[in-house]
């Protein structure tokens, strides 16, 4: 993010009648999507033995769990000091009767650290099996959600809060339909307005086709999103069969992705990036091969940078088709389990965390 200079210039721009395109693109705002796995209370599910020996490289230099306030400011320092703006948190709403879950309790260390107002922070909702949100939790949540809205340091697109859901056909699955999703979203807005906020910007994540029912981009444009985005593509790009693919295949398909977004989206949409993919130490060595992940062992640092400059050049090439503030979003800052992290590992160090900072300094020096 740059500072005050971005303001003024601004407003000499208006004055002058000259658009982005014109002169120079804003700044890209980077984040990285934030899993907490690591909190100690999902053990048996997430530290599987697999992952702790094969693929022991993968351990952050803070140990495996993550699950003390001095954790988070060191993770916020990292992060900050390498360019990355926001955490995007993923959120959980279980649909038992208890609604506690050790799976936020990674925002609530944010919400709780000094060093917090480095880092910007939203929500991903992670609205999956399990924890699948619908009408009868609609007030319950707007409640939790407005309440996290006006915290300081929330992300805000369009002078609102955004929110994002993991599975907009989910959503529409529990609500019967776009229709209904729409009235709820209008009175989340509404209830976010009452609180004194601006309404919500919403987000989906989705793939742009081929696509049928509720996984139509028109569908979800009917539904009440106002942007699209995604949380992973890892099966974008393949080649053949095999399950071993090449990093630079996926990048490729992530490119073709963005464009199919930009040629018939009706929303803007902000471009995911999947820094990597291989979900082997949660598979079991012994699992048939047509039911193994694809996976991308020839991921490199350099190969993490220039994924991350090609999203911002297609921010350039395309600055009617992405909000104003131009968002970037990593898949992830710490999915160690899935193969989808920038954390700082004892078997690697802090290189992929270092080439994603240096591609964001290089777009900001151009």
């Amino acid at each position: 993010m740059r500072g005050p200079g971005l303001a003024v210039w601004l407003l000499a721009a208006v004055t002058a009648g000259v658009s982005w395109a014109a002169e120079r693109s804003p700044p890209a705002k980077v984040g990285a999507y934030y899993f907490d796995g690591w909190s100690g209370g999902t053990n048996k599910i997430h530290l599987t033995p697999r992952l702790m020996s094969e693929f022991a490289h993968r351990q952050p230099v803070w140990g495996w769990l993550d699950n003390t306030a001095q954790i988070m400011e060191q993770q916020i320092e990292l992060v900050a000091d390498h360019g990355v703006a926001f955490f995007s948190f993923c959120w959980y709403w279980p649909e038992e009767a208890e609604k506690q879950t050790p799976l936020n309790n990674a925002l609530e260390f944010y919400l709780r650290a000094k060093n917090r107002s480095r880092v910007e922070f939203c929500l991903l909702v992670a609205n999956h099996g399990g924890f699948r949100i619908g009408p009868k939790d609609w007030d319950a949540v707007c409640v939790k959600w407005i309440k996290l809205f006006k915290e300081p340091g929330h992300l805000m697109v369009n002078g609102k809060p955004l929110l994002i859901f993991f599975s907009s056909r989910d959503l529409l699955r529990s609500f019967a339909g776009p229709a209904q999703v729409k009235v709820a979203l209008d009175q989340l807005r509404a209830k976010a307005i009452q609180a004194g906020l601006k309404g919500v910007t919403v987000a989906a994540c989705c793939t742009p086709g081929p696509q049928n029912g509720w996984d139509n981009l028109d569908y979800l444009a009917l539904a009440g999103f106002d942007l699209f985005t995604g949380y992973n593509y890892p099966g974008a790009g393949m080649r053949g069969t095999s399950k071993k693919q090449a990093f630079a295949d996926m990048m490729k398909g992530h490119e073709d992705i963005w464009e199919l977004f930009a040629g018939k989206a009706k929303l803007p949409y902000a471009p995911a990036v999947t820094i990597g993919w291989d979900m082997r130490p949660w598979e079991k060595p012994d699992l048939p091969a047509d039911r193994q992940s694809v996976y991308y062992p020839d991921r490199t640092p350099q190969a993490v940078g220039q994924f991350v400059e090609r999203a911002i050049d297609w921010l350039d090439r395309h600055p009617d088709k992405t909000p104003p503030e131009r968002l970037v979003l990593l898949y992830a800052w710490n999915e160690n389990g899935e193969g989808g992290y920038l954390t700082p590992t004892r078997g690697e160090g802090d290189v992929y965390l270092k080439a994603v900072g240096e591609a964001i300094r290089k777009w900001a020096a151009r």
